[in-house]
């Protein structure tokens, strides 16, 4: 008779299917709280992360009026550089309905591609933007906010400029993707009271807080590449200043922008990158210092857990070992049969924990956009199945080492 350890092994796990479910619990249990470590930990680096170049140095982040300024600014001996994001608006045109006053007003914000491969909002269908080229068969591709008079496919005619024949664009807009409500996305805040650090920058987007009394409908908010339009203003701006500069040498600069352009640039002195920068990097630190100690936990439990349950079994089936030992397997093959055994564990606490999730996020117990499954997630669950089934084979290898096959085959009284 041939022993193979994956067969055998799981003659084993459904052998003890009761015994096996304690274990299964664990490691659900075990997944649970290390993705949502993880998840916890990344959530702020992900508002950080796609912008943290623009807050090196000293800087301000800003909202210039239009581009003739933006030039200007740039231009000063002082700034190294400026970095804008789109904003444009237009108003909706299918079957000219601009024309017959039933448009919808459309705010327009293009990101570059580093911006969009390095961020990803959360959607409530279709897919972001970096999965498309920047235009396809005559359509500008665009994710849109959430709203439920549209969906992904749709195409939308867009009208710009319209009270001047001379500048009057129009572009036909297809729908790839859509924000789920309320989901984060990078905007110019209003209220700069309400900026922190890097996340602060990004809005909820809501449709109910976009309903339009004078058109009696929903305002859209449109998200596309760069260099599709060519109008619109920079909108939000992170300007960088050169290297070298003291703390009153930037006060000076602070002062002197203020002075030329007090009209066209809103100067927002708690909006520095600096304050913003380290804002964010401090908010990182103490999300990992917070998160470390029970990370580190879970990986010790993990362990435990698993040296006590593999002891528990290995004696309970060591008559089966006995039996697979005399049929001529040898001792190392045992003990990759209960290592199998933990494996198919490992499979089913990875489905339930997967299952569980979607439950949690599907009830609300859970934020979609604070708690997700990605590489980080995946990589750290991978090591928690590792350390579980490498952990799952030393109680095994001692007591199978040191027992004789004939001690294997007594009946346990």
């Amino acid at each position: 008779m041939k022993i193979t350890a994956p067969k055998y092994g799981f003659k084993e796990f459904e052998r003890n299917i009761f015994f096996n479910l304690f274990i299964i619990i664990q490691i659900t249990a075990v997944l649970i709280l290390m993705v949502y470590s993880i998840s916890s930990t990344a959530y702020i680096s992900k508002f950080y992360n796609p912008i943290k170049e623009y807050l090196e140095g000293n800087g301000l982040c800003t909202k210039i009026t239009n581009y003739g300024i933006s030039n200007e600014v740039e231009a000063l001996d002082y700034v190294d550089s400026i970095y804008s994001f789109n904003s444009c608006q237009g108003f909706t045109n299918n079957n000219n309905e601009f024309y017959n006053n039933k448009s919808a007003d459309i705010y327009v914000n293009s990101y570059d591609d580093k911006f969009i491969n390095n961020f990803e909002p959360l959607l409530e269908k279709g897919e972001w933007l970096d999965k498309y080229e920047a235009e396809s068969d005559g359509c500008v591709n665009v994710v849109i906010g959430y709203n439920e008079e549209y969906n992904v496919g749709d195409v939308c005619e867009v009208i710009f400029g319209p009270e001047d024949p001379s500048y009057t664009q129009k572009l036909k807009f297809r729908i790839v993707g859509m924000l789920s409500d309320g989901a984060k996305i990078l905007n110019f805040y209003e209220s700069t009271d309400e900026v922190t650090d890097a996340e602060s920058l990004y809005q909820n987007y809501y449709m109910n807080e976009h309903f339009n009394s004078f058109n009696k409908n929903y305002d859209l908010f449109f998200i596309t590449k760069e260099n599709v339009l060519n109008l619109g203003y920079p909108g939000m701006s992170f300007v960088k200043f050169k290297d070298g500069y003291s703390q009153d040498d930037l006060e000076k600069i602070y002062a002197d922008l203020g002075n030329k352009f007090e009209d066209d640039i809103d100067l927002m002195w708690n909006m520095k990158t600096e304050y913003i920068r380290e804002a964010s990097v401090k908010s990182i630190n103490e999300q990992k210092m917070m998160m470390m100690p029970l990370i580190v936990g879970i990986i010790i439990l993990i362990i435990v857990s698993i040296f006590s349950m593999s002891a528990i079994s290995s004696n309970k089936q060591l008559k089966n070992y006995g039996i697979y030992t005399v049929s001529g397997a040898t001792r190392k093959r045992c003990i990759f049969i209960q290592m199998w055994n933990v494996f198919y564990s490992c499979v089913l606490s990875v489905v339930l924990a997967y299952v569980v999730f979607k439950l949690m996020t599907v009830g609300g117990i859970i934020s979609a956009s604070i708690v997700s499954i990605g590489k980080n997630e995946l990589l750290a669950c991978g090591a928690i199945i590792v350390i579980a089934i490498i952990a799952s084979a030393v109680m095994p290898a001692i007591i199978i080492g040191r027992a004789q096959a004939k001690e294997m085959l007594k009946e346990e009284e």
